[in-house]
């Protein structure tokens, strides 16, 4: 019965290095459902679920509203793996999987929100028009500053890998939940940026930028002689793996697979650009050969 106990409180509480953590039998079957992470979830889905329902009984590009619709799915499903899913009790036991729900909620959840026009939506289902609505449904905020939110991105990806910020994250329910908080709002701010801008070198520049600082750090993660995250060392002798192969399998996940999606990203993004310039370049002569 204690026992049962344990397991009821340990799935209510965040995902931190402590309890079960390290349990390499139980943690594959343990979720986390904190209600100061899920109930933000449930309320997103809720007000999306709602927008929806509000615009499909509108004029609408279904085309558009389908593609929104399913990237908000998409985030919301990978929001869940990452801060609900056993996915969330190995990231305190690994560093690794810590890297993996890095990962996610810094780069895949933030582009699939930013894909997803959330404000548009949300504001049907609260039953007002956002500011950041045209007459034709396309968002009219200017994200101008992508160099900007760059530096912010890339300092809180290097504050929260620091040996100190990273134990306190996953020992305090407070700093744990600003990690978060913190992480998802400078993303969002920075991928938006780097999507919306009209500036497109200052975005790719800021998605080249990010991807060589953050190859930096996980090479550093990679080649470093001691383990820089002892919190993480029961957990990744549970796993079979000496604390240093779990940092440098972290490092590796850092420097090769995100720099991948940031180069990737700024390919796109260039490309966007460029084809949007030659489109106004050709309109411009099509204008001015039907003139004369």
């Amino acid at each position: 019965m204690n026992d049962a106990a344990n397991d009821l409180v340990s799935v209510w509480s965040l995902c931190l290095a402590s309890g079960n953590s390290a349990d390499s039998t139980m943690i594959w079957s343990t979720w986390s459902i904190a209600p100061a992470v899920t109930l933000p979830l449930v309320l997103f889905g809720a007000l999306y679920a709602a927008g929806v329902f509000r615009r499909a009984a509108e004029p609408h590009d279904s085309g558009a509203l389908c593609c929104e619709m399913t990237a908000a799915a998409a985030a919301l499903l990978l929001l869940v793996a990452a801060v609900v899913s056993p996915l969330c009790r190995l990231s305190a036991a690994l560093a690794s999987v810590h890297m993996v729900q890095h990962l996610v909620l810094v780069i895949l959840v933030p582009q699939l929100i930013v894909v997803a026009a959330p404000l548009r939506t949300l504001g049907a289902g609260l039953r007002r028009a956002t500011r950041a609505t045209s007459s034709n449904g396309r968002q009219e905020l200017q994200w101008d500053r992508p160099l900007l939110a760059a530096g912010a991105y890339g300092f809180l990806i290097w504050f929260w890998h620091a040996p100190a910020t990273y134990e306190l994250a996953l020992t305090s329910v407070g700093w744990h939940l600003l990690y978060l908080g913190s992480l998802m709002l400078v993303s969002l701010w920075f991928w938006a940026c780097v999507f919306h801008t009209a500036s497109i070198g200052a975005a790719a520049l800021a998605l080249l930028l990010t991807m060589v600082h953050t190859g930096l750090l996980g090479a550093l993660l990679t080649f470093a002689p001691w383990p820089l995250y002892p919190i993480m060392g029961g957990g990744a002798i549970a796993f079979g793996l000496s604390p240093i192969e779990d940092q440098q399998l972290a490092g590796l996940i850092m420097w090769v697979p995100m720099g991948l999606i940031y180069l990737l990203s700024a390919l796109w993004v260039m490309s966007r650009g460029f084809s949007a310039r030659s489109l106004g370049q050709s309109s411009a002569a099509t204008g001015s050969v039907d003139r004369r």
